[in-house]
């Protein structure tokens, strides 16, 4: 019985050992973006904003409800710190949404107009020296002005 016993505790060790042996490596893990070695590059966040239209030139792109060309407005709010005030806009491909009785052709200046898209900015204590944030729009809303 003694001998039995044995014999199963060795066979048993037999077995688990190489197992240990062949244990994996633990895995490695990516590295985390704010870990990287470069603390300062840039980050794209997502840009909202309203305002009303100034002047707009729209020109259809390929896709239906996209189009190309320039827009001004008066950005009234706008999320992340962006600039308010007149700014300009180019269009490249931006899907357009049009309110009530206004059309790419009937657009007038006061329009309600809502951007979606963009921004690229630094991380707080990066010097802001020589960097010029870029808005890119995706989603452009033009309502007629409330009555």
């Amino acid at each position: 019985m003694k001998r039995a016993l044995l014999l199963v505790a060795a066979s048993t060790l037999i077995a688990v050992v190489p197992a240990w042996a062949a244990k994996p490596t633990h895995p490695v893990h990516p590295q985390h973006p704010s870990h990287s070695k470069d603390p300062c590059k840039t980050l794209s966040e997502g840009y909202r904003a309203n305002g009303t239209l100034v002047a707009a030139t729209l020109t259809p792109a390929a896709k239906k409800d996209h189009f190309d060309g320039s827009l001004t407005v008066d950005v009234t709010r706008a999320n992340h710190r962006a600039a308010t005030g007149s700014q300009s806009f180019a269009l490249s491909d931006a899907r357009v949404r049009f309110g009530k009785s206004v059309t790419s052709t009937t657009t007038t200046a006061g329009d309600r107009v809502t951007l979606h898209g963009k921004l690229t900015v630094l991380p707080h204590g990066c010097s802001t020296a020589n960097f010029t944030p870029v808005i890119t729009l995706h989603h452009v809303g033009i309502l007629a002005p409330r009555q």
